[in-house]
């Protein structure tokens, strides 16, 4: 909600009277006698005189005052002129807030008054006062916005793969397998996998008709260091300008943690609690959800790795499981304020020159297959080379390869042999089949 330009300058304390350096002295319109050489800066600044030294000398007061960055950048309407949007605004005053921390308190996100007389932002609200409202999702029932979101799962479960998907439904605006996503800017910072990701996005585009698409999603050639005040403030630069272009992020990625930890020990509470604090600091910034990729423990694949600090500080917690050769399962593990959504799985299907993830029916058990039985859904995987979309496999490409890997004696015997595994697998609700084209049943792993 806009804040109003009285609650504005309830926000920080009142200075000495003076105009602005800035605004014209013989103009009385910025005179106006508030007692608070500020409200003349902004009073000029929303008319268009001087908008950005005006702009910058407020955010250099009140950031001195210990006014924390939501209540500097919820100005933004306020001062927005007329031909700009809020985004651009926000991109503009980022680098300002920025530019004062660094000068007076060193660190992104520094709220710490400089001295002990400096009157400290108003934290407490009466609970009669405080507005209950229902979360606001991403994804609808899977993510909330301005959350702080972890993905796990055992090393190539395919947990890149579903951020991906995540980040490339968000950044268009497409279903996410049903559910409704947001539309906005996505930032990726990847670890690795820099060469692989842009492949993964063509096959993404393919499979969901977004050739012709502009995505906003921007991905860094190596992990941010989320550590260093200076690297920090560069990455948060280059951010601001995609916003200028796109909007303000509607989710940053870290992945992975293991590579964004700078040195620091993932199994070290103290140390995790800095990566959570880096964390938040971005969400505090762009107001966006923040997710972070990582990896479970060797000997338990149900939790994250390392210090229990990292779940204890998420608002959301999703599992990725690897389930048989092609298939995984995305699962709720916390879900802080609202319902935990069911499990979901997904099989991973070729689309050139990567793989994409299509939902299927969750299995509920595991199905035992004979000899032939095991034969047959290995070579039909073979045939479609995973590929196993809706148009299915013809009994024609299929049976060569079976007959290839059978070891019976003679061809009748192939046969029989392939007649009764595709039999007792249509029987089993493993595949299905339409004139002799056989593709994945419900209860396929």
């Amino acid at each position: 909600m806009p804040m109003s330009f009285e609650d504005f300058m309830a926000a920080f304390p009142a200075q000495e009277k003076q105009p602005s350096k800035h605004a014209p002295v013989s103009d009385d319109t910025f005179f106006i006698d508030t007692g608070d050489v500020n409200a003349q800066r902004l009073r000029a600044a929303r008319t268009g005189v001087e908008w950005h030294n005006n702009v910058r000398d407020i955010v250099a007061s009140i950031v001195s005052a210990g006014v924390s960055d939501e209540i500097i950048v919820a100005l933004a309407p306020a001062i927005t002129l007329d031909g700009y949007t809020v985004d651009q605004t926000i991109a503009e005053l980022r680098p300002m807030i920025r530019g004062a921390r660094q000068k007076g308190f060193g660190e992104i996100g520094n709220t710490e008054a400089p001295a002990e007389s400096t009157p400290i932002p108003k934290i407490l609200t009466l609970i009669d006062d405080i507005e209950l409202t229902d979360p606001k999702y991403l994804i609808d029932g899977l993510i909330e916005e301005q959350s702080l979101i972890g993905l796990i799962g055992p090393s190539g479960s395919g947990k890149t793969f579903v951020a991906l998907d995540m980040a490339l439904c968000l950044a268009t605006g497409t279903n996410y397998h049903g559910s409704k996503a947001s539309k906005g800017l996505v930032v990726i910072s990847a670890g690795e996998g820099h060469k692989g990701i842009p492949r993964r996005v063509k096959a993404w585009r393919a499979h969901h008709g977004k050739e012709r698409d502009r995505i906003p999603v921007a991905l860094t050639n190596r992990a941010a260091d989320l550590f260093d005040p200076a690297s920090l403030n560069a990455f948060c630069a280059e951010v601001d300008k995609l916003i200028q272009a796109f909007g303000t992020p509607k989710l940053m990625i870290i992945d992975t943690v293991a590579r964004h930890m700078g040195g620091k020990d993932e199994n070290n509470a103290k140390d995790m609690g800095e990566l959570v604090k880096a964390a938040d600091r971005l969400k505090q910034i762009y107001q966006c959800a923040i997710m972070l990729v990582h990896h479970t423990g060797h000997s338990n694949q149900d939790r994250a790795r390392g210090s229990t600090a990292f779940k204890g500080a998420l608002d959301t917690e999703i599992l990725v499981k690897p389930k048989g050769e092609h298939d995984l399962i995305i699962s709720c593990e916390k879900q802080k304020d609202g319902p935990e959504f069911d499990p979901m799985q997904f099989v991973k299907v070729s689309v050139e020159p990567a793989v994409v993830l299509q939902q299927v029916e969750i299995s509920r058990r595991k199905t035992k297959l004979s000899d032939g039985e095991q034969l047959a859904m290995d070579t039909f995987y073979e045939a479609t080379k995973g590929n196993v979309a809706s148009a299915g496999l013809h009994i024609t490409e299929w049976r060569p390869l079976f007959n290839e890997r059978h070891t019976g004696d003679n061809q009748k015997s192939k046969n029989t042999a392939f007649s009764r595994a595709r039999s007792s697998l249509t029987q089993k609700g493993l595949l299905k089949c339409s004139d002799d084209v056989y593709s994945l049943g419900d209860k396929a792993t």
